[in-house]
């Protein structure tokens, strides 16, 4: 379902832009002529390309095909870490628990004195 959005998305680009370029492109592929300015390649030159191009489309099909798949990984992956970093910075850890948890119970211990004396009024009568 994720390749076919991908590719949804894609051939969506490629329609819209296609009345744009689509000009440019005949003239590179058939004249040699950049896209977007005046310069035209040399003969020779477009020769060289095409001389180059097409064997290794045909070589490189499918790990192409392989390595554009990997980016589109890698990139969910950075995303799926950016996730984890938001999530675990709005999660307390547990040392700063620890030290929470330990000052509160610092906090309700009752002080006491080592050396209180026992005040005879608070004692039984029978015990004096």
């Amino acid at each position: 379902m994720r390749k076919l959005g991908i590719y949804l998305v894609i051939t969506l680009g490629a329609i819209l832009l296609a009345p744009f370029v689509i000009d440019q492109l005949f003239f590179f592929f058939f004249l040699g002529k950049i896209p977007f300015t005046n310069i035209s390649l040399p003969a020779i030159l477009m020769v060289i390309f095409w001389a180059i191009i097409v064997p290794l489309a045909i070589i490189l099909r499918k790990s192409l095909s392989a390595l554009f798949w990997e980016f589109i990984s890698i990139a969910g992956e950075i995303a799926q870490r950016r996730i984890n970093r938001k999530i675990r910075y709005f999660t307390p850890n547990q040392k700063s628990e620890l030290i929470l948890l330990s000052i509160y119970l610092l906090s309700n211990i009752e002080k006491s004195e080592p050396y209180d004396e026992i005040e005879s009024q608070k004692l039984a009568p029978s015990m004096t």
